[in-house]
């Protein structure tokens, strides 16, 4: 692969801004329960999610897009649930877009992670105030903002409404 100038990558993008996916509306799928970067359609026995290239952060919807964002996510998300199959199994179907990820319908258990691997967000700003306990785990004193854990800490979080 050829290495390329941060102006030839640049116009590379601008060439494919005509096709993002800003959002996605299957009525034939039925009720659409849309978020911030994913349009979930309901169908049958799976749950169809198309995946945007709208960018979210804290919550908001940023206006820009970004070309292909949405599917490269899909493929990080397939290369997790494919690396841990052997260990439990999961409910992706075989893909069959780029945009699109199928999985059987599943009970949802509404617990959600975040992987924290560095000191920053809402935990640096309360850590900056004091705080040294986080989800009932202790974080050493002396830390500086943006500071790697020396082993990750895993907090729960939930989904904004």
């Amino acid at each position: 692969m050829q290495a390329c100038s941060e102006a030839d990558v640049k116009t590379m993008i601008r060439g494919h801004l005509s096709q993002t996916l800003a959002e996605c509306f299957i009525p034939e799928l039925g009720e659409e329960k849309s978020g911030k970067v994913r349009s979930i359609y309901f169908s049958g026995d799976n749950v169809v999610m198309v995946t945007n290239d709208r960018v979210s952060a804290f919550d908001y919807i940023l206006p820009n897009l970004i070309p292909f964002k949405g599917q490269v996510l899909n493929m990080i998300s397939e290369w997790a649930f494919e690396q841990t199959q052997d260990i439990i199994p999961n409910a992706c179907c075989p893909s069959v877009d780029p945009s699109v990820v199928v999985q059987r319908r599943m009970k949802n258990l509404n617990v959600e992670l975040i992987v924290r691997g560095y000191l920053w967000g809402s935990m640096a700003a309360a850590y900056e105030k004091g705080d040294r306990s986080f989800c009932g785990l202790s974080v050493p004193d002396n830390l500086i903002r943006f500071q790697k854990f020396e082993t990750p800490i895993f907090t729960p979080t939930t989904k904004a409404k």
